[in-house]
């Protein structure tokens, strides 16, 4: 099950954007998944990102050639409970907070995504939605079939 939200600055633009999803896994295996270098470079699209995920750590961008580019760090981290980051976005260069969060629910983990600090016109938003939901599925599939 999926279930969004955004919250409107005005009536022109928003700001942040939450979801959710079930994943049928383990918290452990959830966890590995969203910080597992071999994963993470799975579910951010066109990225080849390193961290260790541990509070204070700084996210690297690797690219095909030349030096390590620090676009982020890491402010928060509780193994198989919650991570909060943040890093610039290179398009915009709006510097955006990400919160992973897991709950034990039923037979899954609810892991619920935030993402705020941005500003998108509607249009943008739902294609941030669309990038999120994409994300969380490939989150989804990793952690339940990988």
């Amino acid at each position: 099950m999926h279930r969004s939200t955004g919250e409107p600055t005005n009536d022109m633009s928003k700001s942040n954007l939450q979801q959710q999803i079930t994943v049928h896994a383990l918290p452990s295996k959830v966890w590995r998944v969203l910080t597992g270098s071999h994963y993470v470079n799975q579910y951010l699209f066109k990225q080849n990102i390193q961290c260790d995920w541990m509070e204070g750590s700084a996210i690297f961008l690797m690219p095909e050639a030349g030096s390590p580019l620090s676009i982020g760090e890491v402010l928060e981290s509780t193994p198989g409970i919650s991570l909060k980051f943040r890093f610039r976005e290179e398009r915009t260069s709006y510097l955006i907070i990400v919160t992973y969060e897991l709950i034990v629910a039923g037979d899954g983990i609810e892991l619920k995504i935030k993402s705020e600090g941005f500003s998108a016109t509607n249009q943008e938003f739902f294609i941030r939605l669309q990038q999120a939901n994409l994300m969380l599925q490939k989150i989804k599939w990793l952690s339940e079939y990988s």
